[in-house]
């Protein structure tokens, strides 16, 4: 094979690595994303429920407020019947008494079902908790694996960038050039195998005589349709030659 038909193949070879490790590496800081955007729901979870938390103890005072004033009003009603004079008025105000209690009983009820909120609720909360405290452990995990991946992956890259320095150093100034142009019109793939007579690159089939003339990769070819270089890997001789034989 041509020197330089080797070292755009090993060019290639190194670019396309450093591509797949780049696409890697950018899937990353998504994915930490949506693991510090999980942290931040468990805390703003968390502060939702004491804020509930707040509004049921602010109902239990504001209950017990309400009883207590309730009584308070029973005491003076009690006070007056030394005051009231005749049965029809002591009636009235007997009845009036009645109506108060059945309003504390009403709101010692409420008071009750407040309570049990408020315990299970404390109940929830701590259950939560645990649960959160667990699953941001395994989040905070992952989140350092991920961190420790990308650093891997950029070590990776950076050394293969090295690597790609000194192959590349070895083409002429001009193919160099037109390698470049090659990886920015076909998207990182300048150079690609011929498998059957058919471009990897396009999936064109290339005639005959071109075909033959690539086999021997003794020089740079283009494919005719999407101009990439072309080679050809000798180990698919030896299977041309196996089936030709059979």
């Amino acid at each position: 094979m041509v020197e330089e038909l080797k070292t755009l193949i090993s060019l290639q070879q190194i670019d396309s690595q450093i591509l797949f490790l780049k696409q890697q590496s950018e899937i990353i800081p998504s994915e930490i994303k949506k693991i510090d955007d999980l942290i931040s729901k468990f805390q703003k979870d968390l502060e939702n429920e004491n804020k509930k938390l707040i509004e049921l103890e602010k109902r239990k005072k504001d209950k017990e407020r309400e009883i207590e004033d309730l009584n308070e009003k029973i005491r003076k009603l009690k006070e007056k019947t030394s005051q009231i004079k005749t049965n029809k008025e002591y009636q009235a105000l007997l009845g009036e008494i009645r109506k108060v209690e059945e309003t504390i009983e009403s709101a010692e009820e409420n008071l009750l079902l407040i309570f049990y909120d408020i315990d299970e609720f404390k109940k929830r909360i701590e259950q939560n908790k645990r649960d959160r405290l667990s699953k941001k452990s395994e989040l905070e995990n992952e989140k350092r694996q991920l961190e420790e991946k990308i650093n891997r992956l950029h070590n990776e890259i950076e050394k293969l960038k090295e690597m790609r320095k000194n192959i590349a150093s070895n083409l002429p100034s001009e193919l160099y050039e037109e390698y470049k142009e090659l990886m920015k019109k076909h998207k990182g793939l300048a150079v690609t195998e011929v498998v059957n007579s058919v471009c990897q690159g396009c999936f064109l089939h290339i005639p005959p005589q071109l075909y033959v003339e690539i086999k021997l990769n003794q020089s740079i070819k283009y494919c005719p349709q999407c101009g990439r270089v072309l080679f050809f890997k000798a180990k698919e001789n030896k299977e041309e030659q196996q089936v030709s034989s059979e």
